[in-house]
């Protein structure tokens, strides 16, 4: 497949090799430390959980280990490890998949996860019908780039380039991302040249907010 679209990063990987970090694939012995990272990220770095006063117990009412694990086992998922603790991810799963999350697990979240989860469903719009997508045609991706210091942010970066390599080795044809915050949007024009904003929305129970779902192609045309 052309993917013109993307821009190389591998130097930047290497440079942070040669910081002492490793990057891999996620595997299933990795979900004990995604889950109290991507809880973290949650409760600290998203307005629109901010604004609902979300809980860890609020989030763990979607976001379980078994989640986490299905999502892994598509192998679409990377992450920075220093020595054994991993530091960032990116995860990685295949919107039409029918094995991808509630479909395989009967999850059942609080009223503030629900309102989270009908904000998730008007950003994507169409693609928050998943029986209308191909399998390996397009893949959503969350990771950890809204860290506010330059050095998180681009173990993160680095995590979203091999995600995103992977992807296009699959043939898939887009990446699609929620960007709570500007970091979001800075990270993923990084590696996409190119970058389209599927929706927007300016404002969450009545507070000002900005968050974009963005979608990057492989290649440019």
């Amino acid at each position: 497949m052309n993917i013109s679209n993307i821009n190389d990063l591998s130097p930047l990987i290497k440079l942070k090799e040669e910081q002492h970090f490793t990057f891999r694939r996620l595997e299933c012995k990795d979900v004990p430390q995604l889950l109290p990272l991507m809880i973290n990220q949650f409760l600290n770095y998203n307005p629109a959980f901010q604004i609902l006063q979300i809980t860890e117990q609020d989030i763990k009412s979607c976001f379980t280990q078994d989640l986490f694990d299905q999502i892994i086992q598509e192998k679409l998922s990377f992450g920075a490890f220093k020595n054994d603790m991993l530091v960032s991810v990116c995860l990685t799963y295949d919107l039409g998949s029918n094995d991808t999350q509630e479909d395989k697990q009967e999850i059942l979240p609080t009223q503030k996860m629900q309102e989270i989860i009908k904000m998730n469903d008007i950003l994507l719009g169409k693609y928050a019908d998943k029986k209308d997508i191909k399998q390996k045609q397009i893949a959503y991706m969350s990771h950890l780039a809204t860290k506010s210091d330059y050095f998180n942010q681009q173990l993160a970066l680095s995590c979203c380039f091999l995600s995103i390599q992977e992807c296009s080795k699959y043939g898939f044809q887009q990446m699609i991302t929620v960007a709570e915050h500007v970091g979001t949007y800075k990270t993923f024009l990084k590696i996409f040249k190119k970058i389209d904003i599927l929706k927007e929305i300016n404002e969450f129970k009545d507070q000002p907010i900005n968050i974009q779902a963005l979608a990057g192609s492989f290649t440019s045309s």
